[in-house]
């Protein structure tokens, strides 16, 4: 009989670890997230791969104490105003995130591997994982955990924590960072479920991104149905949840335009993003009939196309939905994970002329930052993430076929 290891032990430990804070779980908590159940989970593509493995952030993870320390590790701390007077969460002040229960994490690094299908939870471990530095060594993280993507219709994301390099940027003397990642084999190897099962995620791998040059991106977008099945996660764990677009938006959430990304997505590093920031952020790109692009760039208009109407009607996978208790303000909470939902209304004709989303990141739009970036009120000094750049991410139409996946229910 094959005993884990002592990395695997502390992963399963730390699996129920949630990113929006120092969330202490019980062992009924960790032992539900570990469960091997996807419920109508994304495919990506049409074959298992990594699509994306950026480091994330640097030396913020497992910082004791309050604003000071979290800025002598070179985290920030922004200055909110809530709306109805409530004390502020320490998740809406910065991404830094104190030691949960106990546990022996100070200042460490971070990494979401973003997989093209879900994994097992159960087989889920840091030696999973081989991570290659510019310097030419080679090392294994700390724990790895799938928080915040837990959700049943998620599970595509494992994050690492350990020491993967410092700020400095590729040529800057002294700049040490990951170049490359794998999946090795372990006593009990990642699998990632397909439309055919389960199989082995060994053998792997992805160069990776450099956060202090550049910030995050989309890795995928896919227009389904609006379904609710396996939103939501296991009952223990905390969450802003429901926070899909039929409890925000109702019988409008008629299709979902789901966005992948390659880390988290935060308009400053640290904030939220909002329900009501599609204009903001995104724009979507439409195919006439006569091949020309109609550029849909704001929420709640009906735009005409191919004998049909499609509306934007807001985001959702974010945080609840706006009441007298909570508010879109600098208080509102999301849950921090890699996926943004364009939830739309409309004609099916006009929706199959959908062909990218566009994060246009420049003049009146906002970029996205990885955590770690600058805040509202950055430490002078410190180097923080930078902005993600202008992209355009094509869409996979799965009107017919939604390329989801079931296991273990």
């Amino acid at each position: 009989m094959l005993h884990p290891s002592p990395a695997r032990m502390l992963s399963l430990a730390l699996g129920s670890l949630a990113l929006s804070g120092a969330i202490g779980c019980s062992h009924v908590a960790n032992r539900v997230i570990q469960r091997d159940t996807l419920i109508n989970a994304d495919l990506f593509s049409p074959r298992p791969e990594i699509l994306s493995a950026g480091y994330g952030f640097e030396g913020i993870i497992g910082v004791k104490g309050g604003e000071a320390e979290v800025r002598a590790a070179g985290g920030t701390w922004n200055s909110v105003t809530c709306t109805h007077g409530e004390s502020p969460s320490r998740r809406v002040l910065t991404s830094s995130v104190e030691p949960n229960m106990g546990l022996p994490v100070e200042h460490a690094d971070a990494m979401p591997i973003v997989f093209s299908w879900p994994f097992l939870p159960s087989t889920l471990a840091p030696t999973d994982f081989a991570i290659h530095l510019n310097d030419g060594t080679t090392v294994t993280p700390a724990y790895a955990t799938l928080s915040p993507n837990y959700e049943y219709n998620e599970r595509q994301v494992a994050v690492v924590f350990g020491e993967f390099g410092n700020r400095l940027r590729p040529g800057e003397e002294g700049a040490l960072y990951p170049v490359r990642v794998e999946v090795v084999a372990d006593d009990k190897p990642l699998m990632l479920v397909g439309p055919n099962g389960p199989v082995s995620a060994v053998g792997l791998g992805k160069e990776s991104s450099n956060p202090y040059v550049a910030g995050p991106s989309l890795v995928a977008a896919k227009l389904t149905r609006y379904s609710t099945l396996g939103e939501g996660g296991p009952p223990p764990l905390a969450g802003p949840f429901p926070n899909d677009g039929v409890a925000l938006y109702g019988n409008a959430a008629r299709y979902r335009l789901r966005t992948y990304t390659s880390g988290g997505f935060s308009p400053d590093g640290v904030r939220g993003l909002r329900p009501n920031e599609f204009e903001r952020f995104f724009r979507l790109h439409l195919r006439q009939p006569d091949g020309t692009t109609l550029v849909v760039d704001r929420a709640g208009v009906d735009y005409t196309v191919a004998g049909g109407k499609l509306r934007v009607v807001g985001l959702a996978d974010l945080g609840l939905v706006a009441s007298d208790a909570v508010n879109y303000d600098d208080c509102y909470v999301e849950d921090w994970d890699n996926y943004i939902d364009i939830v739309l209304d409309g004609d099916e004709v006009a929706m199959r002329t959908l062909t990218a989303v566009e994060i246009p990141a420049t003049g009146p739009y906002g970029a996205f930052y990885n955590p770690g970036g600058p805040g509202n009120a950055p430490t002078p000094g410190v180097r923080y993430t930078e902005p993600g750049r202008a992209q355009v991410q094509p869409v996979t139409l799965a009107l017919d076929d939604p390329m989801t996946v079931n296991y273990g229910q």
